[in-house]
């Protein structure tokens, strides 16, 4: 009986362990990005909400340059 529940146990651990090994594993890889550029005259347009918008749809501002282009980046979906 004492084998039996010895054996249970290390089963259980075992199966724990490769459990933990996988989570860790999927976790450990880089997330995969998707990007939108928007160009154009944004000196004319309302850049507070445009970045509002933007970012209520999970966009975050990673780029802007001298050429009105606004450069974002969201986890892809």
């Amino acid at each position: 009986m004492k084998t039996l529940r010895s054996s249970r146990i290390t089963s259980l651990a075992l199966a724990a362990g490769c459990l933990l090994a996988l989570s860790s594993w999927a976790e450990a890889r880089p997330p995969k990005w998707e990007y939108l550029v928007v160009s154009g005259a944004l000196h004319n347009r309302n850049l507070e909400q445009l970045l509002n918008a933007r970012g209520a749809e999970g966009w975050e501002l990673v780029a802007f340059t001298r050429q009105d282009v606004a450069v974002f980046k969201r986890t892809a979906r």
